[in-house]
């Protein structure tokens, strides 16, 4: 049984002397940082490719954006802490990551579901009114 006992101390995430970590958690980071790194290339490739609505093709690029950056912050984090880097290895990068993620991903939550439907809205109406417009030929 693991024991989670010190995880949730302060002293443990905000020790500026980095000690290495244990290899099921060393495998467990690698993992989820290269996880987040491929899906991000995947989302992008799908979204250039196969999705036609421009705006969900710009929140799919955007989560994307948000998965490639935190793995590759990630993977800079995690070989810092697996050099016992003093300072930049530290855990708490680990919880700054953590706090932008969630920033990120409550901004691209607002922008879907506030600003598309704004922005839509604001688009019909502009054709509507383009429609009785004269044009040139």
């Amino acid at each position: 049984m693991i024991n989670l006992q010190p995880v949730l101390t302060a002293s443990f995430w905000f020790d500026l002397t980095p000690n290495a970590m244990g290899p099921l958690f060393s495998k467990i980071f690698f993992i989820i940082f290269a996880v987040l790194v491929i899906a991000a290339s995947a989302a992008r490739i799908v979204a250039n490719n196969k999705l036609t609505d421009k705006y969900h093709k710009i929140i799919a690029l955007r989560a994307a954006n948000i998965a490639f950056i935190t793995g590759i912050l990630g993977f800079v984090i995690y070989f810092f802490t697996f050099e016992e880097i003093q300072f930049f290895g530290s855990r708490f990068w680990f919880l700054v990551l953590l706090l932008g993620v969630i920033v990120a991903v409550v901004r691209l939550l607002k922008y879907a579901k506030k600003d598309v439907p704004a922005m839509r809205k604001h688009e019909q109406s502009k054709a509507e009114v383009n429609k009785y417009l004269p044009r040139r030929n």
